[in-house]
């Protein structure tokens, strides 16, 4: 089996590298905030037109598959670049993809739309089919925390219960809309994020997605892309930390000769890597399952998911520990990859909630 990249995506995947390379550092990183965020999704939108990678050919896209967001998210992960990515073009273009919203995935291509995940609750489970937000007559009610990218979004994906539903729906609310009260804060990785208070927020049946009380399904598999495309996400990180780690090394000394000498660290580096080449190998098995066969495509996110979130989990801290105190500092980008590896394992259910999704598959 080939796993090589095409033609294309070698182009993609160094384009992507040469603008990042010009436009993406630590400094912009650690102190550019949400202005510096802003600037580089206009900037990729507009001169690289990568949010349409995966938008269907029909709806102005350039009709990708998974196997190119993979591309893309490895490519940001080696830089910690472009946070609004998946869930924009992977979770949002999966969403509008299902129901063939045509018009919304136009939006996607172009970078207009940013979106943004509204559905975490306090004591919501990741497979929970019911949210504690309604939306009545007056319009959505409800808390929602921990919204990742609120502040840069143009409009957020809210979880709803209808009356007389047992499932929640999906709506596409502007994120400047009347009745939403934002409250901005910084996620331990410096990625913007917001609690949202819904008070009575309007909307109409052309804002919901999809059917009533189908929620919990298009959530799952939007969830599942979003997955893939964040595993990438970490084997990008992975690289750069191994890269960063043996650079480190060589360049320091300690009794005469250089640390990267020592043998106990190189079998230290040499775990990290076998750590690295498994989850890029359970990534490779996942982007190829068929997603036609739902049962099995799952099967195959869920052992990604948990294998790659405990190879990203042992590879950062090798990283932090193998720079000895520097290593936590934000003096070095280690660090921020170490502190990004957190939010990334927990992204869309930790791998706790994917070990027990994959034992209520058995039966």
């Amino acid at each position: 089996m080939n796993f090589d990249l095409s033609e294309e995506q070698v182009i993609l995947r160094d384009a992507l590298a040469g603008y990042l390379s010009h436009h993406w550092d630590q400094q912009r990183h650690n102190q550019g905030g949400v202005p510096a965020r802003k600037a580089l999704w206009d900037g990729i939108a507009g001169e690289l037109g990568l949010m349409a990678i995966a938008v269907p050919e029909r709806a102005g896209g350039s009709g990708g598959g998974l196997d190119d967001i993979m591309v893309v998210a490895q490519e940001l992960g080696r830089c910690l670049a472009l946070d609004g990515f998946i869930p924009t073009v992977a979770y949002g273009g999966n969403l509008f993809t299902a129901t063939g919203d045509l018009a919304r995935l136009e939006t996607i291509a172009s970078g207009a739309m940013v979106l943004a995940l509204a559905h975490a609750e306090t004591g919501l489970l990741p497979d929970g089919r019911a949210v504690a937000t309604t939306v009545t007559d007056t319009g959505l009610t409800g808390v929602k925390v921990m919204v990742a990218g609120a502040q840069l979004a143009s409009h957020v994906i809210v979880s709803a219960m209808e009356p007389g539903q047992t499932a929640y729906s999906l709506y596409l609310v502007p994120n400047d809309a009347p009745g939403i009260a934002r409250q901005d804060f910084n996620m331990i990785d410096g990625q913007p994020s917001s609690e949202l208070t819904l008070g009575g927020v309007a909307v109409g049946a052309d804002m919901r997605i999809g059917a009533a009380g189908a929620g919990p399904d298009l959530h799952r598999r939007a969830a599942d892309i979003a997955t893939v495309a964040h595993s990438a996400e970490a084997v990008g990180m992975m690289e750069t930390l191994i890269r960063t780690t043996v650079d480190y090394l060589q360049g320091r000394s300690q009794f005469g000769q250089k640390l990267a000498a020592f043998q106990v660290l190189q079998h230290r580096l040499a775990d990290m890597v076998l750590h690295l080449e498994d989850a890029r190998s359970m990534l490779f098995q996942t982007v190829l399952a068929d997603q036609g066969d739902r049962d099995g495509f799952e099967r195959a996110v869920t052992g990604m998911k948990v294998k790659v979130a405990e190879a990203l989990r042992f590879v950062s801290q090798q990283a932090v520990q193998l720079h000895g105190g520097m290593g936590i500092t934000d003096e070095l980008m280690v660090g921020h990859f170490f502190k990004r590896a957190m939010t990334v394992n927990e992204a869309y259910g930790g791998p706790a909630a994917f070990r027990k999704r994959y034992e209520k598959s058995l039966g």
